[in-house]
């Protein structure tokens, strides 16, 4: 409550103060934790050479001045002096400014946000990226859109060239109207508030479920971690597609496998194919293997035929993210055919594998990683 509320708050008023006495009136372990972390932090200031404000004496919140009288703070009408001066608490004074840099750093770390931390012109942060299969999110808070909502959101976005899609936060107004949301959406700009989204006891932020609405499929949506995309820039995988060999006992030489959350059946001889190219990425990371030594081992008949690529492409294909079978068994003209997607994306039921009534799928199986 105590966020949303000093969020609120920063909207209207970006320079916001807060005084101790609101702040605990609140939640007062919440004003004790901010105040350790630091997300809040007291001003130094002379109240008796500021005008002092506030709802709580009971006059709606009239221009009062401070004194210090005997030790003790009164506050006094700046309109009418025979009225009394009321007493005013050091808390009733101390004030508060909410730190975004500390609250951001705070943000960055609960979810694992990659990238700088930028402050932009008109008071904007950059809050960093996070990487999502083949695209990358960056988030920008902004403390105020105003008035050319659309403008300036599409700005942001040209900004942020290197980001695929763009979560632009505001403190606590929600952007209203279908058409504004749809061009967003078409922009591949996602509006959200930071007072409806985070959760103030993890920091956490559904990123994930932000992003699903401009994503082409649900499955497409999966962290990637500092290493996976290393890898990918080093290993050059065309695919972010997912695969699980469940490893079921097989009925009429037909095997399961699950693209995607999707099940396929292959036979015997595909499945073969798949499960070598899967053995090789697991090995090693750039999977490639040559039509020669799948031929030498039994896996292919005549490697001078190309048919059985073709088909082992074409039984997966409706279930690929991409729907390309070229791309996710990628040839690279130098006799190699390969998986081409992250190995960690390739997962499989090991144990089963090795009770598979075909010999040559268990010996494939016993060269795969224990996990």
């Amino acid at each position: 409550m105590m966020l949303n509320f000093i969020l609120k708050q920063l909207e209207s008023f970006p320079t916001a103060t807060f005084t101790e006495s609101e702040l605990t009136r609140i939640c007062k372990p919440t004003f004790q934790s901010f105040k350790k972390e630091k997300y809040i932090s007291l001003i130094k200031y002379d109240p008796e050479k500021e005008p002092y404000y506030s709802s709580v004496l009971g006059d709606s919140g009239n221009e009062r001045f401070i004194r210090k009288k005997n030790g003790r703070y009164y506050a006094y009408s700046s309109e009418d002096p025979d009225v009394d001066p009321i007493p005013v608490a050091k808390e009733d004074l101390n004030r508060y400014m909410f730190s975004l840099d500390k609250f951001f750093v705070r943000i960055r770390s609960a979810n694992k946000i990659e990238g700088p931390l930028e402050r932009i012109k008109g008071g904007y942060f950059y809050i960093g990226y996070k990487l999502y299969d083949a695209c990358r999110v960056g988030l920008i808070f902004v403390p105020k859109i105003g008035d050319g909502k659309f403008v300036k959101f599409v700005g942001l976005k040209k900004l942020c060239k290197d980001d695929d899609i763009l979560v632009v936060f505001t403190p606590a107004s929600k952007i209203d109207g279908i058409m504004m949301n749809f061009n967003l959406q078409n922009c591949k700009i996602v509006p959200a508030t930071l007072a409806s989204s985070l959760d103030s006891k993890t920091f956490k932020l559904p990123i994930e479920k932000l992003i699903s609405g401009v994503q082409e499929s649900q499955a497409e949506i999966t962290e990637l971690d500092k290493k996976k995309d290393k890898d990918y820039k080093a290993h050059d995988y065309k695919c972010y597609d997912k695969v699980h060999i469940p490893a079921r006992v097989p009925l009429k030489r037909s095997n399961e496998i699950e693209v995607n959350g999707h099940t396929i059946r292959i036979g015997d001889s595909l499945f073969k194919l798949f499960l070598r190219f899967a053995v090789e990425l697991k090995k090693k990371q750039d999977g490639w293997v040559n039509r020669h030594a799948l031929g030498s081992e039994g896996i292919i008949g005549d490697v001078d035929k190309f048919q059985v690529y073709s088909n082992l492409r074409t039984a997966l294909r409706g279930s690929l993210l991409k729907k390309d079978g070229q791309d996710f068994i990628e040839a690279d003209g130098s006799k190699r055919y390969r998986i081409s997607t992250h190995p960690d994306f390739i997962t499989y039921d090991r144990k089963k594998l090795l009770n598979h009534p075909d010999s040559s799928i268990r010996e494939l199986a016993k060269k795969l990683p224990r996990k």
